[in-house]
């Protein structure tokens, strides 16, 4: 069995990490991490993070989600508010999050179009998770 080849980076010299060299996502990563980080050091009863998956790759958006899930459903935490437009499928989520989805735009009510129902999907969502409707 043989080694794969080196990657191209083995052989570049060390570089300082500025706006310049990293791209949106890497970013957006290193932001939200310094702001978790410093959660502890800052009280505030609630937090808004805005878009901040917006231009991750999958991988950094599910690891970035993970910590936050994690962190935001501690004890005696702030309240996390996040927005976003999108999410990527098979996200992990915490009986204690609450996942508020707003359908707005300027062609949810145009002629012709179905309306979602929205009670249903939530019915459905709880029979096929087992638990009761409320």
């Amino acid at each position: 069995m043989t080694n794969p080849p080196p990657s191209s980076r083995e052989n570049e010299t060390l570089q300082r990490l500025d706006q310049h060299r990293q791209s949106g996502g890497e970013r957006a990563v290193s932001t939200i991490f310094y702001l978790m980080a410093l959660q502890s050091m800052a009280q505030a009863p609630f937090r808004v993070v805005d878009e901040i998956n917006q231009g991750m790759d999958p991988r950094n958006e599910r690891m970035v989600h993970e910590r936050m899930v994690e962190v935001a459903c501690r004890e005696h935490t702030s309240q996390y508010f996040l927005i976003t437009p999108k999410l990527l499928p098979g996200l992990r989520y915490d009986e204690r999050m609450r996942v508020h989805t707003i359908v707005s735009g300027e062609h949810v009510h145009e002629k012709g179009t179905k309306m979602m129902n929205f009670a249903e999907i939530v019915k459905i969502q709880r029979r096929l998770t087992g638990r009761a409707a409320a």
